[in-house]
Protein backbone atom coordinates (compact mmCIF):
# COMPACT_ATOMS: atom_id res chain seq x y z
CA UNK A 1 0.00 0.00 0.00
CA UNK A 2 1.20 3.47 -0.84
CA UNK A 3 0.16 6.38 1.32
CA UNK A 4 0.48 9.91 0.06
CA UNK A 5 1.87 12.36 2.52
CA UNK A 6 0.58 15.89 2.81
CA UNK A 7 2.81 18.66 4.00
CA UNK A 8 1.77 19.86 7.40
CA UNK A 9 3.31 23.27 6.78
CA UNK A 10 1.54 24.01 3.52
CA UNK A 11 -1.83 25.75 3.77
CA UNK A 12 -4.68 24.10 1.92
CA UNK A 13 -5.31 25.22 -1.63
CA UNK A 14 -8.14 27.74 -1.57
CA UNK A 15 -11.33 26.54 -3.12
CA UNK A 16 -12.58 28.79 -5.90
CA UNK A 17 -16.16 28.52 -4.57
CA UNK A 18 -15.06 29.96 -1.21
CA UNK A 19 -13.89 33.17 -2.90
CA UNK A 20 -17.20 33.62 -4.71
CA UNK A 21 -19.22 32.95 -1.59
CA UNK A 22 -17.41 35.76 0.22
CA UNK A 23 -18.47 38.29 -2.40
CA UNK A 24 -21.93 39.69 -1.94
CA UNK A 25 -24.35 38.69 -4.64
CA UNK A 26 -26.34 41.29 -6.52
CA UNK A 27 -29.46 40.10 -4.73
CA UNK A 28 -27.78 40.61 -1.35
CA UNK A 29 -26.58 44.10 -2.32
CA UNK A 30 -30.07 45.09 -3.46
CA UNK A 31 -31.58 43.68 -0.28
CA UNK A 32 -29.19 45.72 1.88
CA UNK A 33 -29.95 48.90 -0.09
CA UNK A 34 -33.70 48.33 0.25
CA UNK A 35 -33.40 47.83 4.01
CA UNK A 36 -31.00 50.73 4.63
CA UNK A 37 -33.16 53.18 2.71
CA UNK A 38 -36.39 52.08 4.37
CA UNK A 39 -37.82 51.18 0.96
CA UNK A 40 -38.29 47.53 1.93
CA UNK A 41 -40.68 48.50 4.72
CA UNK A 42 -42.58 50.83 2.37
CA UNK A 43 -42.86 48.02 -0.20
CA UNK A 44 -44.09 45.60 2.46
CA UNK A 45 -46.76 48.08 3.54
CA UNK A 46 -47.82 48.62 -0.08
CA UNK A 47 -48.06 44.84 -0.53
CA UNK A 48 -50.19 44.49 2.61
CA UNK A 49 -52.55 47.22 1.40
CA UNK A 50 -52.89 45.76 -2.09
CA UNK A 51 -53.51 42.23 -0.80
CA UNK A 52 -56.24 43.51 1.52
CA UNK A 53 -57.78 45.66 -1.24
CA UNK A 54 -58.03 42.77 -3.70
CA UNK A 55 -59.49 40.36 -1.14
CA UNK A 56 -56.46 38.07 -1.07
CA UNK A 57 -56.10 38.29 2.72
CA UNK A 58 -59.75 37.38 3.28
CA UNK A 59 -59.42 34.48 0.85
CA UNK A 60 -56.41 33.08 2.76
CA UNK A 61 -58.23 33.57 6.07
CA UNK A 62 -61.23 31.66 4.72
CA UNK A 63 -58.98 28.80 3.57
CA UNK A 64 -57.49 28.56 7.05
CA UNK A 65 -60.89 28.64 8.76
CA UNK A 66 -62.29 25.94 6.47
CA UNK A 67 -59.24 23.74 7.11
CA UNK A 68 -59.52 24.23 10.89
CA UNK A 69 -63.24 23.46 10.80
CA UNK A 70 -62.62 20.30 8.79
CA UNK A 71 -59.74 18.99 10.95
CA UNK A 72 -60.83 20.32 14.32
CA UNK A 73 -59.23 23.20 16.18
CA UNK A 74 -57.11 21.01 18.46
CA UNK A 75 -55.79 18.94 15.52
CA UNK A 76 -54.27 21.81 13.52
CA UNK A 77 -50.86 23.40 14.00
CA UNK A 78 -49.50 26.63 12.61
CA UNK A 79 -47.18 24.53 10.43
CA UNK A 80 -50.21 22.76 8.97
CA UNK A 81 -51.73 26.10 8.03
CA UNK A 82 -48.47 27.38 6.55
CA UNK A 83 -48.13 24.25 4.41
CA UNK A 84 -51.73 24.61 3.29
CA UNK A 85 -51.77 28.27 2.30
CA UNK A 86 -48.20 28.96 1.15
CA UNK A 87 -48.50 27.44 -2.34
CA UNK A 88 -52.07 28.68 -2.79
CA UNK A 89 -51.21 32.12 -1.44
CA UNK A 90 -48.20 32.61 -3.67
CA UNK A 91 -50.07 31.37 -6.70
CA UNK A 92 -53.07 33.60 -6.16
CA UNK A 93 -51.37 36.99 -5.81
CA UNK A 94 -52.81 39.09 -8.63
CA UNK A 95 -50.43 39.88 -11.50
CA UNK A 96 -51.28 43.57 -11.14
CA UNK A 97 -49.93 43.57 -7.57
CA UNK A 98 -46.75 41.78 -8.64
CA UNK A 99 -46.29 44.21 -11.55
CA UNK A 100 -46.76 47.25 -9.30
CA UNK A 101 -44.21 46.01 -6.79
CA UNK A 102 -41.74 45.11 -9.52
CA UNK A 103 -42.09 48.59 -11.03
CA UNK A 104 -41.51 50.20 -7.62
CA UNK A 105 -38.37 48.08 -7.15
CA UNK A 106 -37.09 49.02 -10.62
CA UNK A 107 -37.72 52.70 -9.93
CA UNK A 108 -35.85 52.40 -6.65
CA UNK A 109 -32.89 50.70 -8.31
CA UNK A 110 -32.66 53.37 -11.00
CA UNK A 111 -32.74 56.16 -8.41
CA UNK A 112 -30.24 54.32 -6.17
CA UNK A 113 -27.82 53.90 -9.08
CA UNK A 114 -27.49 57.67 -9.56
Amino acid sequence: MIFSRHSVNRPPTPDVRDEHEKEATLQEIISVKLIESGEKERLMELLRERLIDCGWKDEMKALCRAFIKKKGRSNVTVDDLVHLITPKGRGSIPDSVKAELLQRIRTFLVSAAH
